[in-house]
């Protein structure tokens, strides 16, 4: 299914860098997809509907044995159709704690830890793809992970993406919003530091980076720079 935000520039160059990184793609990251599989079966089984969305190192095919797992996740709040509270959502603390007190422990390989960036409401989704609302934040948060993130139990989350897509002036009025969430991460230098990691993991295996793609990441950020508007040039000074 095409990304909501498909032709967004910045969403397109990083899926682009994105698609590169996945050519090279270690076992590990392999492992952890398959093992999210079997968690979200697992999970359904026990009478929760989940799914995820990868960022970070899986979502770029670049994890390795030590590396952390960064997580959105989806479920149905119980009784709910506003943000998921997380410490008071009942649904939420039953898969936070099968998943990692149980699953990830007794099932991965090498077990490792899990980071849940965020968690959305399926009844709040729900409600905010009726009100087309361009301003919504769940609306926006969802149509940004769907366009760059790496997606486990496809099956739960297809309609809504559907119904989002059917809906080409909603995601029009969303599309200024993208940089915001961007913006977000790198604030922190995070989002660069996580690049210069995956280049040097594939340098490290043998593989160097075509100038192609490496003119695409500095591309990447330059414009990331330029539409912020507020900060000089990467490099000026």
């Amino acid at each position: 299914m095409i990304p909501p935000f498909a032709s967004h520039p910045l969403v397109q160059q990083f899926n682009e860098i994105k698609k590169y990184f996945r050519q090279h793609e270690t076992d590990d990251s392999r492992s952890r997809m398959r093992e999210f599989r079997h968690y979200a079966r697992v999970i359904d089984l026990a009478g929760v509907e989940v799914a995820f969305d990868f960022v970070g190192s899986i979502n770029f095919g670049q994890a390795t044995a030590g590396s952390d797992v960064d997580i959105i996740m989806y479920l149905r709040c119980e009784n709910s159709h506003d943000e998921c509270t997380l410490r008071e959502c009942r649904p939420f603390l039953e898969v936070e704690n099968l998943l990692l007190r149980t699953l990830v422990q007794a099932y991965a390989e090498t077990p490792y830890e899990v980071q849940i960036i965020d968690c959305i409401n399926l009844n709040l989704l729900e409600k905010e793809l009726e009100r087309g609302d361009p301003t919504s934040s769940v609306l926006i948060r969802f149509a940004f992970y769907r366009s760059v993130c790496r997606l486990v139990n496809a099956r739960l989350m297809r309609p809504y993406q559907r119904r989002l897509h059917r809906d080409s002036k909603l995601i029009e009025g969303m599309k200024p919003h993208v940089f915001a969430i961007f913006d977000s991460l790198s604030r922190n230098q995070q989002h660069n530091l996580s690049m210069r990691k995956y280049q040097e993991r594939l340098q490290d295996c043998g593989v160097r980076l075509p100038a192609s793609i490496q003119e695409r990441i500095l591309a990447h950020f330059e414009l990331h720079d330029e539409m912020d508007g507020n900060r000089p040039p990467r490099g000026a000074t």
